[in-house]
């Protein structure tokens, strides 16, 4: 096992030794032990039965004394947790069931103050609880066991076809800011609108628009100027249209009060009256509008109604007239109460207010105990107050309990009524039909199937009489959302439980012999880990509400379904904006689908004079920026080690930026299963990229972006704007690696070319998903670009590639250790770890890190892209952080002797200038 990889203990074993859980008694704690100097890097050199005296790991066994028939009748976790004060120290994290010796759970993150483990319905017995000091100066650390449970065993799901429904590659809808709970809506001409809040942090919301069919969308509300620029808004957001085109926008204003505005050009001029409730104190907002019964669709009687819940009082029902022009200062923008009472319904939460144009009836669901109460009142033509609400209750969920936000409500081209729900007791998704406008409902339909077990957020949009779709987040785990491991507590942790966007369609749903069909829509998992349902509580918590409460679909001309979503599968967990087109299989409108353009998996075409700088604006749409138009992009590999993608611009005889900005920017972005900077699975954004400043010959580089800090969250890392710890706002695409390119002025040509290394070292097989080329002007001292153009998204996959290691395929290769080097005369130590394994397919796992207090270096790799094994030598290469900053590394280590002080070595090499080399004076290397 060579040297003893740690000096000088403090205390040793973790006290107590060992403990149990039960379901009466459902947690236990211990103090471990107290290390001065540590670095045991592999978990190997210290199973129990071997390290009974705790001289190289700590172990502690739980006994999870629960029946053997306990999992039959509940659902539950056991969650084991490591904590420590200063993220300078690498605690690591492994469970071990001691009836088999199987190795049920790890979490070996580095640069957090903690390490987790869900232990989904584990079976009862004894587990040893090994936590390995990776790199430990002078710390000790605390544990805890929790076991959670719900009462029901998990009742098998029923499996559902796909009916040959699929979704298209997914499309960026904002490549820099993030938003919770996306609401699309798609207008009369078929333009696609998406709205969402900022958050309170940046009293913001915006809107982006798509006038291209989805291919490509462009915000709409620029930062600072939101459709109402008040200043305290960015807490929830909601965008309709009319029949004559007029946007109508609201926002919540700080709780305070519903902000609104109005714009009849597009988006370009937005007026805004921040005061349209008429009480204070309010929260959710939604809108819907009545375009009247004028086949000539004409504006006068249009009608537009904003419902939001007022706190304590209840829900109010507002209405104003449409929008009369561009000098109407009423419509749109003054509501009066609609209803004959002060307040509607009961319940809360309340899901989006509905109008049915069919049979002309307004509704609002509330959840309210077991069922949702629906508040109803008939609208007749132009009448916009005296309505008269009644009341009407769907069946009892059959768990018992609706919950995890919002009941949907929709209705169809029939008129009938749908009301679409999650029930956090067996987090199943139910619907209800009503064929009578309320007047009874149907037995409620489980409408979600194997592997979606737990399941929060539906979405519904009714088409052609009998067919609803209905969209979620789902993941196989069975289990509480809220007591999933967090991704801002342990990224490891909580990758354990992988959720998907999942799409169900329910035809002939007003009969009794409804068929559903049932795909993942998304090509990928779209978050990770625990899914706060709590609200606002979520925030005061500490529970991860990056998605906030909702998603959403909607239906184009063809009833083709358009979902907009958030994709927090980023090194950052920012909530990406992303947008999923249904592209074959029966549409809500019973049309049978095709995709609409080839398959085309190396590159795609783009219209041309679509880059105007800006895309709106108080003035109109600016010019057209030739250098910024797109006409194509095409991936391809010259050679089994390298990327290259080849950008077609409209023109690039100039590359002067458009006024006010200072340089032009070509970028091609994607996302592929990676690692992130927590060891964690990670859907990393990589990409390539040129910039000219001031019209000068363009700058090619590569990069990827850190993000915040595990844990503080501070720094906040190179790749994204933050407001608070880990709360990712602003995407960023810093130059971290200059490469190769050529810009070729006769035919408009861009080239980017770079090592498959500086890109995460994809290889053979591997998708790179939504490969997207997109151009913006910039000015230096703004985060924030300004949108020129963007391609359509395309995913692809990689041909024959060089691996990234010389480590045989199916021979796995690995290399362990750790200890110090001197690093000057006056012997200080420059301490490391390491762990590093290339497995039987060729991919690299592990991690390093190294500290030298003497030169202030604090180092701890984040993705190793290459590893060459030597005999006894072993080199790799990657990227890290250095005191938190982003750095690129080298590091070679020499496996000479057994053991390995005075003659095994070890060098590091980091981008930032420093380089050490030496033998061990204390520790061990080993090369397996």
């Amino acid at each position: 096992m060579g040297a003893t990889p740690f000096l000088h203990p403090v205390g040793r074993a973790a006290t107590p030794s060992g403990g149990t859980i039960t379901d009466a008694a459902p947690s236990a704690s211990w103090q471990g032990q107290v290390y001065t100097l540590a670095f045991t890097a592999d978990p190997a050199q210290c199973p129990g039965v071997v390290d009974t005296l705790n001289l190289v790991c700590d172990h502690f066994y739980l006994n999870i004394n629960l029946p053997g028939t306990f999992w039959q009748t509940h659902t539950g976790s056991v969650v084991i947790t490591i904590q420590w004060t200063s993220n300078s120290n690498d605690f690591d994290l492994y469970i071990y069931r001691q009836s088999d010796g199987q190795q049920v759970g790890s979490s070996a993150s580095g640069g957090t103050t903690s390490e987790q483990v869900a232990l989904q319905s584990p079976m009862p017995g004894l587990y040893e609880v090994r936590t390995v000091p990776f790199l430990v100066v002078t710390s000790g650390y605390t544990g805890s066991a929790l076991l959670a449970f719900t009462t029901g065993g998990p009742t098998p799901n029923p499996s559902f076809p796909s009916g040959n429904i699929s979704f298209g590659a997914h499309t960026i809808v904002d490549p820099q800011r993030t938003e919770g709970e996306p609401l699309v809506h798609i207008d009369h001409a078929g333009n696609i609108w998406e709205s969402g809040p900022w958050g309170f942090s940046t009293a913001q919301g915006f809107v982006a628009r798509s006038t291209d069919s989805g291919d490509s969308f462009h915000i709409v509300s620029p930062n600072g100027l939101r459709p109402n620029p008040a200043a305290s808004g960015g807490g929830d957001s909601d965008i309709i249209t009319d029949d004559q085109g007029n946007a109508y926008f609201a926002d919540l204003e700080g709780l305070l009060a519903v902000g609104v505005a109005v714009s009849n050009n597009q988006g370009n001029i937005w007026r805004e009256n921040s005061l349209a409730s008429t009480l204070p104190l309010d929260d959710r907002q939604w809108l819907a509008v009545d375009n009247g019964i004028d086949p000539n669709f004409n504006a006068s009687d249009n009608t537009i109604f904003l419902t939001y819940r007022q706190i304590p009082g209840g829900s109010q029902v507002l209405s104003s007239p449409g929008s009369a022009g561009p000098t109407d200062l009423l419509g749109g923008l003054v509501y009066t109460n609609a209803s004959t009472t002060t307040f509607v319904g009961a319940g809360a939460p309340c899901g989006r207010l509905t109008f049915d144009p069919v049979l002309r009836n307004l509704y609002l669901p509330c959840v309210q105990g077991n069922h949702v109460h629906v508040s109803k009142a008939h609208v007749k033509p132009g009448q916009r107050s005296g309505l008269t609400f009644s009341s009407t209750d769907t069946p009892a969920s059959p768990g018992g309990s609706i919950g995890n936000l919002f009941a949907s409500l929709t209705t169809d081209r029939a008129g009938n009524v749908y009301v679409a729900w999650a029930d956090p007791t067996n987090n199943n998704v139910y619907l209800t039909v009503s064929t009578n406008t309320g007047t009874s409902w149907s037995t409620p339909l489980q409408v979600n199937g194997d592997p979606a077990n737990t399941n929060v957020m539906p979405w519904a949009i009714a088409g052609t009489s009998g067919t609803v779709d209905i969209v979620f987040y789902g993941t196989d785990v069975r289990g509480d959302p809220n007591s999933f491991p967090s991704w801002i507590n342990n990224r490891v942790a909580a990758t354990s439980v992988k959720w998907f966007v999942y799409f169900v369609q329910v035809q002939a749903a007003n009969t009794g012999a409804p068929t559903i069909y049932q795909v993942k829509a998304s090509e990928h998992p779209t978050d990770y880990g625990q899914i706060c349902t709590g609200g606002l509580g979520c925030t005061t918590s500490g529970g991860d509400r990056t998605l906030a409460d909702f998603f959403s679909v909607g239906l184009d001309g063809n009833g083709a379904a358009r979902i907009v979503l958030n994709d927090l599968t980023n090194q950052h967990h920012g909530a990406a904006l992303f947008e999923l087109r249904q592209v074959a299989g029966p549409s809500a409108y019973g049309i049978t689908l095709t995709p609409p353009f080839p398959n085309i998996d190396t590159g795609v075409s783009d219209p041309s004079g679509d880059a105007q700088v800006p895309h709106y604006s108080p003035t109109g749409a600016g010019a057209n920026q030739p250098a910024l138009d797109l006409t194509s992009l095409q991936i391809s590999q010259p050679d089994g080690s390298h990327l290259r993608a080849t950008l077609k611009l409209q023109s690039l005889a100039s590359l002067l930026p458009p006024l006010g900005s200072t340089g032009l920017l070509w970028l091609v972005r994607w996302q592929f299963l990676s690692t992130g900077d927590a060891g964690e699975e990670s859907y990393r954004i990589f990409y390539l990229g040129a910039n000219s400043t001031a019209g000068q010959t363009p700058v090619f580089f590569a990069g990827t972006g850190t993000s915040a800090a595990p844990g503080t969250g501070i720094p906040p890392g190179n790749g994204c704007v933050t407001t608070t710890p880990q709360n990712c706002k602003i995407i960023k695409y810093p130059s971290e690696i200059l490469e190769t390119g050529t810009t070729n002025s006769s035919t408009g040509t861009i080239t980017i070319t770079a090592p498959l290394s500086d890109l995460g070292s994809p290889f053979t097989g591997d998708t790179l998903f939504s490969v997207t080329a997109l151009t913006f002007a910039y000015t230096n001292a703004n985060p924030i670009l300004t949108d020129g153009d963007a391609a359509r998204a395309f995913d692809y996959v990689l041909g024959k590639t060089a691996l990234p290691s010389n480590c045989p395929l199916g021979t796995a290769c690995k290399v362990t250790g750790g200890g110090y080097i001197f690093v000057d005369p006056q012997q200080d130590k420059g301490s490391f770890s390491l762990e590093v394994r290339v497995d039987t397919t060729g991919r690299i796992h592990g991690k390093a890190a190294y500290r030298d207090p003497a030169g202030a270096v604090d180092f701890r790799t984040s993705l190793i892209t290459s590893a060459t094994f030597n005999g006894k030598t072993v080199s790799f290469k990657g990227t890290g952080t250095s005191n938190n900053i982003a750095t690129s590394f080298t590091i070679t280590v020499q496996d000479k002797a057994e053991p390995g002080a005075g003659k095994d070595t070890f060098a590091i090499t980091l981008g930032t200038g420093y380089s050490k080399a030496d033998k061990l004076q204390g520790g061990n290397i080993q090369v397996h």
